[in-house]
């Protein structure tokens, strides 16, 4: 299937306040995937077998629609892939994921860059998945307003209308469940979206979970003071990508470039900030510290007024002074070096401490960096999601069996006394692995109807390889 709808048509809409967010102006399958091309992707992405069932083959749209520009007014498009199983039968729900940062104009969902298998991996599972560009990246035009909250929102949220009308067109039915999870830029995109459904959307979408990983949710004060010390700053092209971002959008960050950058910034950065390059070059063109860009007059005023327009734009994508009703899981490392975990922390207390309450605060690992803990934090957040999905058949809800011997099953699931018990009528060996697959408990025996201790397992999501004779079963356990 290719359906065209001209670009023109948005010239003639009537008024810019009319348009229709979230409209079709491309929608092409670009990819028709098997069980035997997604179990290929499974091996090729490193994803254990076993660990996610493959229970649908999937269609790939690669789509451009109708969304805001950066004012919130004027009508501009932005692209993505929306991912839909093959299965006619079903009411599915819907899922977002929402990218970190990209620099590249095309390292994009559109152009099968990036971590697009994350689509294939939710789609073959049951969910119709939505994975937007945002605004000026893919083939949306423009310069991509980066940590911008209301544009990150409106882009995420204009796919998810796009995906219905897909769904409309191959009556493929919706259940009205929508889960949405991000990582980095990600995670602050995601509560960025998810306050704007619940507070202005709520008539048309319901968020029924959301899980944010690793994300600058406090931009005016944990991430500025990570990125703005005298210390290096393992990403220092961030900084000048931020800062051509809100002047983009505010306009009155500085007047002109030698105003903000001493020599020879003000000259070299610019042209590897039109989206030809990647961040490390861009990184390489940055000193180690990255204030040292600055002109010490602009920190001066910076730091001194809180009224500074730099200021108020931080403070103006701060996503987490809001109090969300639908469950919230935050995912992050404590050794992040790009991201600092007090983002988290002041974006979780916060939300507590004003009321809301159903918020989890999950760390994963003590010692792993920002991108090393990106890949368990999502497929983590994918199984927490799984724990609420209504999929179509009753054995596929929830944590189930991938494969199943004898009807063994594990309990309780999920587990916080530190004690799982089996079912087995037979003697079994027992082996936990992470969601990466690395063995976490080499093979133990486990008498009939025997319990396992698992105290120290980190809490998350550990597989449970069950072995009884020839036969081999691998289950999902949530450690709380």
């Amino acid at each position: 299937m290719k359906k065209f709808l001209s670009i023109l048509s948005l010239a003639l809409f009537s008024s810019v306040l009319a348009f229709s967010q979230g409209t079709l102006v491309e929608d092409t399958v670009i990819l028709q995937l098997s069980f035997d091309d997604i179990n290929d992707l499974y091996a090729q992405n490193g994803i254990p077998t076993g660990i996610i069932p493959v229970d649908y083959e999937v269609d790939v749209h690669r789509v451009i629609y109708t969304t805001p520009d950066v004012d919130g007014i004027t009508p501009t498009t932005a692209s993505g892939l929306v991912f839909i199983p093959k299965d006619d039968t079903c009411r599915m729900p819907l899922m977002a994921y929402l990218h970190g940062t990209k620099v590249l104009r095309t390292e994009a969902f559109y152009d099968l860059q990036g971590e697009w298998f994350l689509g294939v991996l939710t789609a073959s599972s049951g969910y119709v998945m939505c994975l937007p560009d945002y605004l000026g990246l893919g083939a949306g035009p423009g310069i991509h307003p980066y940590q911008h909250a209301r544009s990150e929102a409106t882009a995420s949220v204009d796919i998810l209308r796009s995906a219905r009308i897909i769904c409309g067109e191959l009556d493929l039915e919706l259940n009205d469940q929508l889960f949405l999870v991000g990582y980095s830029q990600g995670g602050h995109s995601v509560l960025a979206t998810h306050r704007m459904i619940q507070e202005e959307l709520s008539n048309e979408f319901t968020v029924t979970a959301s899980a944010p990983g690793s994300g600058p949710y406090d931009m005016s004060g944990s991430q500025l003071d990570m990125v703005a010390s005298f210390e290096p700053y393992s990403q220092p092209g961030y900084l000048p990508y931020l800062i051509q971002s809100y002047q983009h959008v505010y306009g009155n960050l500085y007047t002109t470039l030698q105003e903000i950058y001493v020599p020879p910034y003000d000259v070299t950065l610019p042209p590897l900030l039109d989206g030809s390059a990647t961040m490390g070059q861009l990184n390489a063109a940055m000193p180690a510290v990255p204030r040292e860009i600055f002109q010490q007059a602009y920190q001066d005023a910076f730091f001194s007024n809180p009224q500074h327009p730099a200021q108020v734009a931080l403070r103006d994508n701060d996503v987490f002074q809001w109090i969300p009703e639908s469950p919230v899981m935050f995912n992050y490392c404590r050794s992040d070096e790009e991201v600092t975990y007090l983002n988290t922390i002041t974006a979780s207390d916060y939300m507590i401490a004003n009321g809301a309450t159903d918020i989890q605060v999950i760390e994963r690992d003590t010692t792993i960096g920002h991108f090393e803990c990106a890949q368990p934090s999502i497929i983590f957040s994918k199984f927490w999601f799984d724990t609420m999905a209504n999929f179509c058949e009753a054995d596929n809800v929830g944590i189930a069996d991938v494969k199943s011997i004898n009807t063994i099953t594990m309990f309780p699931n999920p587990v916080t006394d530190g004690w799982i018990q089996f079912s087995n009528d037979e003697k079994i060996s027992v082996r936990l692995m992470d969601v990466l697959g690395h063995e976490l408990v080499p093979a133990t025996r486990i008498p009939v109807h025997g319990k396992m201790n698992i105290t120290g397992i980190q809490r998350g999501v550990v597989l449970v390889e069950i072995t009884q004779s020839e036969n081999l079963s691998t289950q999902r356990l949530v450690i709380q």
